[in-house]
């Protein structure tokens, strides 16, 4: 494990709340085709997106945890590494998941409650030093629960509250979250995220092996099985039940340190606009490229953001549009080829604005009907969303978000400078600004 001294050394990467892109793509693959000879043998059936999903994850990783509390037994053969924003939706979801795994799997799961507090929200932060306050007296799991089903009380008399419900000495747990053991236990934990490129919430450690997003209960189950599987091996082998976390790590590789920090890159870099859909004056001096998923709420979040920006900054500001659906999104890919159809026949923006305003409703039927609002005409729409080349021009704009190292969305370069996530309009005024004070 890292000293402490290092991982405080570690630059704390800002973050802010987007769609993480997982490690692995979850979209279904084609069943193989059968060989039509009879004495072919049948081929077996393809594995469930879940059993692919576990699969593909990475290897492990070693994820220490030491002095981070915990739900569960250290007999565990699995450990859950889980980086939480106690104001993030997704995490308040996929703690949902977790619960349901903690009652089916009993002693054989244990979930380690690590902090990762995003800076856009106000009481993350708070909430989380509530949580190692409630752990200095034992508490974790009840203040954990409570932190999670009162997402919306969580401003100083919320956290007291709660402390007096869970049974807390509420004395001692107020001078423990404003005292220095939970700030430098909250460091720790931020910085562990850091070394580990968590970048995003939740983002979870199943055995060491990364598993991003609130993904559904049937890939955690998938995932959770095969290391089941695993550990069970290495109990057979004479290796003790609270032992089998240690061998695990010690057989993993060492955790990577991250290649990049989003938020703290200064540089400026060739965002290729290659063909996007672009609004704005021609000749604007600066350029707002947005990697964007239909199914995101913080892509919607920031349209209305981008709409600001540009009224601001009349004729000096133009946005480029770049697709990168989420694989955790069912429709996003869909939606996104639905797009680019409707691009070619020159009415991108328009269908684009409807989309953003049903990104509850992308499914097929429902992208036709948009077609129709948006003014296509709608046998070619349909033409062009089945045209290979519509596929093309998605996979390519897929390709070059992970040439820039895009791993969730909304992203957004500012004339080739990074803005990661549904920043407020002043952090989009500030980087125009810049942009302006030193044209390319």
């Amino acid at each position: 494990m890292k000293t402490l001294g290092s991982l405080l050394a570690l630059t704390l990467t800002l973050l802010t709340c987007q769609c993480a892109r997982p490690e692995y793509d979850d979209r279904a693959n084609a069943a193989p085709a059968l060989d039509p000879t009879p004495a072919a043998p049948a081929a077996p059936a393809p594995p469930s997106p879940a059993a692919r999903a576990a699969s593909d994850a990475p290897a492990a990783v070693r994820v220490p945890i030491d002095g981070l509390p915990a739900i569960g037994s250290a007999r565990a053969l699995v450990t859950i590494v889980a980086f939480s924003d106690y104001q993030c939706p997704y995490c308040a979801k996929a703690d949902r998941t977790l619960a349901t795994l903690r009652e089916e799997l009993g002693e054989d799961l244990r979930i380690v409650l690590a902090n990762r507090p995003l800076p856009m929200h106000d009481d993350a932060a708070p909430a989380a030093r509530a949580l190692l306050a409630a752990a200095e007296q034992g508490r974790a799991e009840a203040m954990h629960a409570r932190l999670f089903a009162d997402r919306g009380a969580l401003d100083d008399a919320g956290l007291v509250a709660s402390a007096r419900a869970i049974g807390l000495d509420v004395r001692a747990f107020d001078a423990a979250r404003k005292g220095p053991s939970t700030a430098k236990a909250l460091a720790i934990s931020e910085a562990l995220a850091n070394q580990l490129g968590a970048t995003g919430t939740p983002t979870f450690f199943v055995n060491g092996r990364r598993l991003l997003g609130a993904r559904p209960y049937e890939q955690f189950r998938a995932l959770v099985d095969e290391e089941l599987a695993k550990a069970r091996e290495i109990v057979a082998g004479g290796v003790p039940r609270e032992r089998v976390y240690a061998t695990i790590l010690a057989s993993s590789e060492p955790s990577p340190a991250p290649t990049r920090q989003p938020d703290a890159d200064d540089a400026v870099v060739d965002v290729a606009l290659a063909g996007a859909p672009v609004r704005g004056a021609r000749t604007a001096p600066v350029t707002v490229t947005v990697f964007s998923d239909f199914e995101c709420p913080y892509c919607v979040k920031l349209e209305a953001t981008l709409g600001q920006l540009e009224k601001a900054y009349p004729g000096k500001v133009r946005v480029a549009f770049k697709h990168n659906p989420l694989p955790m999104h069912e429709h996003a890919r869909l939606a996104a080829k639905a797009a680019i159809a409707a691009d070619a026949q020159g009415r991108f923006w328009e269908y684009h604005d409807v989309l953003v305003a049903h990104r509850d409703a992308l499914g097929r039927d429902a992208l036709r009907q948009y077609a129709t609002e948006a003014g296509l005409e709608l046998a070619r729409f349909d033409r062009d969303l089945a045209d290979p080349r519509t596929e093309a021009r998605l996979v390519a704009d897929e390709k070059q978000a992970a040439r820039l190292h895009v791993d969730g969305t909304p992203t957004t370069f500012v004339n080739g400078r990074r803005v990661v996530g549904a920043q407020p309009i002043a952090t989009f005024r500030a980087a125009v600004d810049r942009a302006l004070a030193s044209p390319r």
